[in-house]
């Protein structure tokens, strides 16, 4: 601040008497001539203005006066004046130049000195105040400015947290019944644009009808609770069906009553679609060990009622009417191993033969058992190009599951139509949306132009036990057995379909450069023994092993029947004459796989023969042991056992084995 005292008085010595009075006080006095001159120097800076009335009224007043409107906020300039003394009244105009100056202390001459020493001091000093005041002013606004740009950034960076997690922010006037919101919170509701308004009973119209009473009295015990926290299913403004969650708190005025309710909106879909997913797969694994344990329990009954019937079909080959009621007995049970293939299949758990297959001649192969089973009002389209790969799946697997989709589609047009088979290679990337391994593929792709599916029914297609079919005409168990078939050999299956347009299954599975190799002819009567070669069979369920057995001794072999596998290592170790081991695989107390892993930490190895009636086995089955699957016929039995001897690897024959 400029200390200056401005002087202006231009009668006679007043105006040097006055600044020698300042100066000998200590203050810094500086004498100008005229108004004009006064002018210049408050525009240069002064602390106050010493001057005389006369001077006031002997010059043009407006130059002074401009200076003085234009004056900032903070700045009143403070004028002593120097009044004349006289006793007569002041007269308008003289009252009126002196209420011009604004800040004025008026002084009566005479005076003493100290009088207007002390009156020009305080007019200094409450200049000084006023500078004080700016400055504090400028702090002040400096500090809101800080204050303002942190509490925007912070908004910012509140706004692109809440944007990043899927939220948007709302806060309701509770007196008003108005809801300010981001522009996040109208998108979750499917408004492309921020709408005008919002309210609870807007919120309530996009709510699902049952839900509807739930939250709007959530909302009213809010002020009550303190909180908010609600979940519902909503109906957006652009039609989709979505899943919310709403949280909010309530904020008190300063005599504790609530009037505000904030809080932030989030898309909760995805997590409830993962959610339900998760739900499935947990009940759909829980239904396949269910199925899997009674696919492995009926196969164990099964084989006994097989193995019978084909020794009473071998034994009474020249009795007309035992051949056929064994012949229907063979068809029944073999419609009962299909159905628990089915079960495995669901499970995942079927001992699957995985193989290079060429996919259109196994489809030409079985296209006319399709037509048949299609009948002569579905036309049947085959849509095959030459030069596809192979594909790695269990032939005998996909024929069933093929003739599955051919028999669901068939049901599926009951006024005739049209199932078009098309195969063809495809590339998955290492992101897809199938969630399949990357590399290739051959996809099987079965259309039909039948009534279609809606959603409901399309969502709970591959259920186990789910069927649209009438009472005895399905299992339920069909697309199941043959999702469960394209995931265990690394592949997946799709569907697509809507009501009134058909629908689409589509099979993946993984392809494979290898090259298929030829089938062999299954026999029609079992290989008999070419010596009496003795054989350790081992189950621990009678009815199994003793029908296992009663099969083997029929086409010539010796068998020695043991209930565990100890007791079969047992026997070896004593030293029973053994060719080959035929061995179930699930047993109490020691596997069959740990049964053929102590057999070979012998001297030499024993052939062995693992049977199955329930899954794929276990990384403890090395990969060179043969395996049969439950209920199996006395013709693949003895295919088996015969190979097992007498295969070119086989080496010297029957070990003596002495404890």
């Amino acid at each position: 601040m400029d200390e200056r005292v401005l002087i202006l008085a231009p009668r006679g010595r007043d105006a040097s008497v006055a600044a020698d009075l300042l100066q000998r006080g200590g203050l810094i006095a500086t004498v100008v001539a005229d108004l004009d001159a006064l002018v210049a120097g408050v525009c240069e800076g002064a602390a106050t203005v010493l001057i005389t009335e006369e001077a006031l009224a002997a010059s043009d007043r407006t130059a002074l006066a401009d200076w003085i409107a234009t004056q900032p906020t903070w700045s009143d300039l403070p004028f002593v004046v120097l009044a004349n003394g006289t006793r007569a009244p002041r007269s308008e105009k003289a009252a009126e130049r002196i209420a011009d100056l604004g800040n004025v202390v008026l002084l009566e001459r005479p005076l003493h000195a100290e009088a207007m020493l002390g009156a020009v001091r305080s007019a200094i000093k409450a200049r000084r105040r006023q500078y004080e005041v700016r400055s504090a002013a400028a702090t002040l606004e400096t500090a809101v400015r800080q204050r303002t740009a942190e509490l925007e950034a912070a908004r910012s960076s509140l706004e692109f947290a809440l944007d990043a997690a899927g939220m948007g922010s709302w806060d309701l006037d509770l007196a008003t019944g108005e809801i300010g919101r981001s522009m996040r919170h109208d998108e979750i509701f499917g408004y492309a644009e921020p709408q005008p308004d919002w309210s609870i009973a807007r919120l309530l119209t996009h709510v699902e009808p049952a839900e509807r009473a739930r939250i709007a009295a959530a909302f009213d015990e809010a002020p009550a609770t303190g909180t908010l926290d609600i979940e519902c299913a909503i109906r957006g403004a652009d039609g989709s069906r979505r899943w919310i969650t709403k949280k909010g708190r309530i904020r008190n005025d300063a005599e504790g009553r609530p009037v505000r309710l904030t809080g932030v909106v989030t898309d909760v879909t995805t997590r409830k679609e993962a959610d339900a997913q998760l739900a499935q797969a947990q009940k759909m694994d829980a239904i396949g060990q269910l199925t899997g344990g009674v696919a492995h329990d009926f196969n164990n009954l099964l084989t006994p009622i097989v193995g019978s019937l084909d020794l009473l079909r071998r034994r009474h080959k020249d009795d007309e009417r035992t051949q056929r009621m064994v012949g229907g007995a063979l068809q029944a049970a073999e419609r009962a191993a299909t159905l628990t293939q089915r079960l495995l299949a669901f499970a995942r758990r079927q001992a699957l033969q995985p193989r290079p297959v060429d996919i259109g001649a196994l489809i030409d192969g079985i296209v006319d058992l399709i037509r048949r089973s299609l009948g002569p009002t579905i036309r049947t389209a085959l849509e095959i190009p030459s030069g596809l790969p192979s594909a790695m799946v269990d032939p005998n697997q996909l024929e069933l599951a093929l003739l599955n989709l051919a028999i669901n589609a068939r049901d599926a047009m009951p006024g005739g139509g049209t199932l078009t088979i098309t195969v063809s290679n495809a590339t998955v990337e290492p992101r897809n949306a199938l969630e399949l391994a990357p590399g290739d593929y051959v996809r099987i792709l079965a259309s039909d132009t039948g009534i279609g599916m809606d959603k409901a029914t399309l969502a709970r297609a591959t259920e186990p036990f789910f069927s649209t079919k009438g009472v005895g005409k399905g299992t339920g168990l069909g697309l199941s057995m043959i999702h469960g078939l394209a995931a265990q050999s690394g592949g997946t299956l799709t569907l697509a379909s809507e009501s009134g347009r058909g629908t689409s299954i589509a099979l993946w599975l993984p392809a494979t450069a290898e090259r298929p190799a030829a089938a062999a002819d299954r026999p029609a009567e079992p290989l008999p023994a070419r010596r009496a070669a003795r054989v350790l069979l081992v189950d621990d369920e009678d009815i199994v092993r003793n029908a296992t057995a009663e099969m083997l001794r029929d086409i010539g072999y010796h068998v020695v029947e043991v209930p565990s596998g100890s007791q079969a290592l047992a026997a070896v170790r004593a030293g029973a004459e053994i060719d080959v081991v035929v061995t179930d695989y699930m047993m109490p107390g020691m596997s069959g796989a740990a049964l053929i892993a102590e057999l070979r930490g012998l001297e030499r190895r024993l052939p062995a023969l693992l049977i199955t009636g329930y899954a794929s086995t276990g990384d403890d089955v090395p990969d060179d042991v043969p395996r049969l699957s439950k209920p199996f016929r006395q013709v693949d039995l003895a295919a088996k056992v015969d190979e097992l001897l007498y295969r070119p690897d086989r080496g010297p024959g029957r070990l003596r084995v002495v404890a």
